[in-house]
């Protein structure tokens, strides 16, 4: 449903003619109801331009909440018709893994992750998917040669350079793991230089983001988006492959997803709460932790105990332990817990204050949220939580 350029009764006979079937409605909260009623039970997902300014939206978004829509579907907002200095994944406000439960809920939640890593919340790409059919159906609908998910990241690259096709080497590169300049340039051949402008025009596109690590000043560089690396890693280089042998791609999908683009994308979901529940101002990794390539920090104290953390971040004197899952069916143990309350206060002895920040795929143990509320610096955070 778009909004664009339409007044609220011109909006709402196009509501009634695109959603309801034809069935007239004499104001909003009518056509709200009738949609609601002919939806019945199941959970449903309506996609909306997201022209949020105009009052044919603003008129809707009241029905929405005087009939309590949200409690029966997931309304998304796609910028289908953005300006095309706007449409770019770094732009396009993706959607939250909290975002995709509720639109999944008889999916278990790692397929849920699954989903959301592939097209990387991005409304535009996830708009095909299916809530009715098993996870298997809507991977093959995403992989199809005709599908959002093969068609929207060329589409971007067309839009925003004369030469799109400089820039996929690139982009590819980094999605396969390259992440130093160096190793980029080496990988595409091109000159440090010329490698280094095109990866600022990317950087100002929006696809690609620089990370400064404190060992050597040096940046690296990451894709902005999980979706982007998902289609260099599986569109890229195997468009014949979709159309010859769509099962041969959807198997190299399935062996792969998880190590390559579930879980490092469930930790950028990770690392956003981070930002937005803690504030974070010119934060930094410790330059051990490579993201992207999934190295923990080992560390040894100064009484002989070893231990080893998954990302460490300092921010304005104070410092992040961070434990991420590390599958799907991890669940954090007393044994496990304990541990990690250990290796935050051996942490905390060689730097300023600490907080323990753990993630998990799966419930708590009553045990550990009692722990979590009982030590002010240690915060459990479930799944559900991740709407960032």
């Amino acid at each position: 449903m778009n909004f664009k350029d339409l007044d609220s009764n011109t909006a709402l006979s196009v509501f009634c003619n695109q959603i309801l079937d034809g069935e007239s409605a004499a104001d909003w909260i009518e056509a709200v109801e009738k949609y609601k009623k002919l939806t019945g039970t199941r959970f449903r997902v309506l996609f909306i331009d997201d022209d949020n300014g105009s009052a044919a939206y603003k008129d809707f978004e009241s029905a929405i909440q005087s009939v309590k829509l949200h409690d029966h579907t997931l309304v998304l907002h796609v910028k289908s018709l953005a300006p095309e200095s706007e449409q770019k994944p770094g732009n396009i406000k993706p959607r939250s893994i909290v975002d995709f439960l509720l639109a999944f809920p008889n999916y278990d939640k790692a397929d849920v992750i699954r989903l959301h890593g592939l097209t990387g919340g991005l409304p535009a790409v996830a708009k095909e998917l299916d809530t009715d059919i098993p996870i298997e159906e809507n991977l093959k609908l995403l992989l199809r040669h005709d599908s959002a998910f093969s068609h929207f990241a060329p589409s971007i690259l067309q839009k925003l350079f004369r030469s799109p096709e400089s820039y996929h080497p690139i982009l590819y590169s980094i999605a396969c793991g390259k992440h130093r300049l160096s190793e980029i340039a080496k990988d595409i051949g091109f000159p440090n230089n010329k490698c280094g402008k095109y990866l600022e025009a990317l950087i100002k596109a929006g696809l690609v983001k620089a990370h400064k690590g404190t060992e050597n000043g040096f940046a690296r560089y990451f894709l902005t988006n999980s979706y982007i690396k998902s289609w260099y890693l599986y569109i890229y280089k195997n468009r014949m492959l979709q159309i010859t042998n769509p099962q041969g791609l959807f198997n190299k999908v399935i062996e792969s997803l998880d190590k390559a683009i579930a879980l490092p994308a469930l930790e950028e979901s990770c690392i956003r709460f981070i930002d937005n529940k803690y504030k974070i101002e010119n934060g930094c990794f410790i330059d051990h932790y490579v993201k992207g390539k999934t190295k923990p920090v080992y560390l040894k104290h100064k009484d002989g105990f070893r231990f080893k953390i998954d990302c460490i971040i300092e921010n304005n004197g104070k410092t992040l332990v961070c434990v991420f899952p590390h599958s799907f069916d991890e669940k954090i143990t007393k044994e496990q817990l304990e541990h990690y309350i250990n290796v935050s206060c051996r942490y905390g002895s060689l730097c300023s204050e600490v907080s323990l920040v753990v993630f998990s795929v799966n419930r708590f143990s009553d045990w550990c949220v009692h722990q979590a509320s009982i030590l002010e610096q240690l915060f459990c955070v479930p799944l559900e939580r991740l709407k960032y």
